[in-house]
């Protein structure tokens, strides 16, 4: 391995780790209020990615505090799976919903489930996100990575606002990753399906950026309606995404890195307590606001917030416009 490579690894992880791991958490822990158990009662949830990791961890405790929850992923069997391990009374609030969100109809077919059965969103955990080191292109000709982690969420998110259904105060809760601070907002660097381009980390980066922009551009969307959107880090978690997307961080890191119900914690913990919004850009880790940005570089937009929705809105309009045509 050349020298510089190998001080670019020391150096990164010599940064992160005491913040992202277990370090972090319990360091900071020892300097939070302690605060009654979160209630949850009367609230509906949508947790997408609800079967493993981190997503199942949030649907597990808000049903546990008493909401009721509707869990998405694509497997029906790991879905029955995790609902299995709570207690009885817990497993009746939880609705599972079978859906692939790396796909326009899929989502679309979620959402008009949704919208038919009238049911009231209280809380949106905009969880689901992967990393694909190998180019993956879906049936309807995009970049999976792109299509889960930042398309199906602007789809679902509008959609079940456009169709009425966030109840009051209702809030959105986008989960991000570090992997957003290696990446300025650039819509032209979503959705690559060229192999000769395509980076699998940089993908992820510039769709979690791009996570990060929208949940501003909600917040002034949608303030005066009562509407709160919060992004936030879950820091480095042991789950099944990180052990197959990143093999060599998982031989390095796995001791000490966070169990799925710590990643979890700062967006429950937003839910329960729902702090004022910040006007700075900022990402929310560890139970407090912090800088959106560690680079100099990621700080100076490459587009527009209303550039990227703008993208976003063609990308849903055209496939909308080509099914249509081939249904004709």
């Amino acid at each position: 391995m050349k020298m510089r490579k190998l001080a670019k690894i020391i150096t990164f992880y010599g940064r992160f780790t005491p913040n992202y791991t277990q370090i972090g958490y319990w360091a900071r822990r020892l300097s939070w209020k302690m605060e009654p158990a979160p209630d949850f009662r009367g609230q509906t949830w949508l947790v997408t990615g609800a079967s493993l990791g981190i997503g199942r961890a949030l649907m597990q405790a808000a049903a546990e505090a008493g909401a009721e929850v509707v869990a998405v992923a694509r497997s029906r069997e790991r879905l029955e799976a995790a609902r299995n391990t709570l207690p009885q009374e817990a497993q009746v609030r939880v609705r599972l919903e079978t859906a692939d969100l790396s796909l326009q109809s899929g989502t679309a077919q979620l959402l008009e489930r949704l919208l038919v059965n009238g049911t009231k969103i209280d809380v949106l955990m905009n969880n689901l996100g992967l990393l694909l080191n190998e180019l993956v292109v879906t049936t309807e000709g995009r970049e999976t990575s792109f299509a889960t982690n930042i398309l199906s969420h602007y789809q679902l998110t509008e959609g079940l606002h456009r169709g009425g259904a966030f109840g009051a105060n209702a809030l959105i809760v986008n989960m991000t990753s570090g992997g957003m601070y290696n990446a300025p907002l650039d819509y032209r660097s979503l959705n690559v399906t060229d192999p000769a381009r395509y980076n699998g980390k940089l993908a992820y980066a510039y769709a979690k950026r791009a996570q990060a922009a929208l949940t501003g551009y909600w917040n002034t969307k949608w303030q005066a309606e009562g509407i709160c959107s919060y992004v936030t880090h879950p820091g480095w978690c042991k789950t099944p995404g990180v052990k197959s997307a990143l093999p060599v961080f998982w031989k390095i890191q796995n001791p000490i890195l966070r169990t799925p119900r710590q990643g979890a914690d700062t967006a429950l913990w937003l839910c329960a307590t729902r702090p004022s919004l910040s006007s700075e850009d900022v990402v929310w880790f560890d139970r407090k606001a912090r800088p959106a940005h560690m680079y100099a570089f990621t700080k100076t937009p490459q587009c527009t917030v209303e550039e990227l929705v703008a993208y976003l809105d063609a990308e849903l309009a055209g496939r909308e416009g080509t099914q249509a045509s081939a249904a004709g």
